[in-house]
C-alpha cells in the first residue's frame, strides 16, 4: 500500500528541529516522494495551562501559529496542507496540555505518552517496569482527558523518546492483554494510532518485520484502531526513508479503510 500522507512534521518553529526544516523545503520533498497530504505538527504547550518547562514555555499558540501566514501563501493544488500540533501529556494535571478553546484552532492534534525524557521523573528509568507503567498511566490519562475528542492520534505510542536504553525493552514488557485494553478504548474514542517511522529509518526490511513495534501495530489493528502515519521529521532528510511507511503498511495488510479519516478525505 502506498502511504500518501505524513501528519507528523516539525518545522524550525520546533526548538528541537533543524533550521533547514522550512515549509518550502518540506513541500518540495513531499512532492518528490508523492505525498498528497502533509500535516505540520510543531511542539506546543498551551500557555493557559500551568507547568510548561523551559522547552515548552516559548512554544505557545502565538509561536506555532506564525506558520499560518506562510501556509496561506501557498498554492499547491496537488498537496493538501494541514496545520496541527504535537502537544504534550500533562502529568501535573493528569491530562493534556491544551485547552478546548485552542484545540479548536488546529486541523489535527497529536499527543504522545512517550516523551518520558521530559515528563517522567528520572528515577523511573529503573526498574524498567516503572518506566512502562508511567507510559500506561499517561496513555490512559490522555484518552480520558476532557479534550480527548480533539485528539487525532496518539503520537509514537510507547516508543520512549531519548531513552537511555533500548526502548523495545519497554514495549516488550507490556502484555497483549494490556495493549488490547488500551487500544480498544482508543478505537472507541475515535483516536487514531500513529505509525511513526522515525525509529525505523535505518532498519532493513527484515529488521522492521521483527521489531517490537510491529506486535503493537498488529494488536492496535485487531482492536479496531485506525492508523495515521508520520515521519516525525525534524529535518528534510527524514523523508529520504519514508518508503518504510509503505513497507509497514504491507506488513500489516492495511487498506484505505484502516486509515484515519483525515488521511483519506
Amino acid at each position: 500500500m502506498k502511504i500518501e500522507h505524513d501528519f507528523h512534521v516539525h518545522t524550525n518553529l520546533s526548538l528541537c528541529a533543524q533550521q533547514s526544516a522550512t515549509l518550502d523545503g518540506y513541500i518540495r520533498k513531499a512532492k518528490e516522494i508523492g505525498l498528497k497530504r502533509i500535516g505540520f505538527s510543531d511542539h506546543f504547550w498551551d500557555e493557559k495551562i500551568e507547568g510548561a518547562n523551559g522547552f515548552y514555555r516559548p512554544q505557545n499558540y502565538e509561536h506555532v501559529a506564525s506558520l499560518l501566514p506562510e501556509i496561506g501563501k501557498l498554492d499547491e493544488p496537488e498537496l493538501k496542507i494541514y496545520f496541527g500540533c504535537e502537544t504534550e501529556y500533562d502529568p501535573y494535571h493528569h491530562g493534556v496540555a491544551i485547552t478546548e478553546e485552542i484545540a479548536e484552532k488546529f486541523d489535527f492534534i497529536l499527543v504522545p505518552n512517550s516523551h518520558t525524557h521530559m515528563m517522567m521523573p528520572k528515577e523511573y528509568y529503573t526498574p524498567y517496569q516503572k518506566h512502562a507503567d508511567f507510559m500506561i498511566q499517561a496513555y490512559e490519562e490522555i484518552i480520558d482527558s476532557p479534550v480527548s475528542r480533539y485528539i487525532t492520534a496518539m503520537a509514537h505510542p510507547f516508543e520512549a523518546v531519548c531513552c537511555p536504553y533500548d526502548n523495545s525493552i519497554l514495549i516488550d514488557l507490556i502484555s497483549d492483554d494490556q495493549y488490547k485494553r488500551l487500544f480498544e478504548r482508543t478505537a472507541k474514542k475515535g483516536i487514531a494510532f500513529e505509525i511513526n517511522v522515525a525509529s525505523m529509518h535505518s532498519k532493513t526490511p527484515e529488521q522492521i518485520e521483527n521489531c517490537s513495534q510491529i506486535r503493537m501495530f498488529r494488536l492496535a489493528k485487531e482492536s479496531g484502531c485506525k492508523f495515521l502515519f508520520g515521519s516525525d521529521a525534524h529535518d528534510l532528510q527524514k523523508h529520504d526513508t519514508y518508503s518504510n511507511a509503505d513497507l509497514i503498511a504491507d506488513l500489516l495488510d492495511l487498506k484505505e479503510s484502516d486509515l484515519a479519516s483525515i488521511a483519506v478525505l
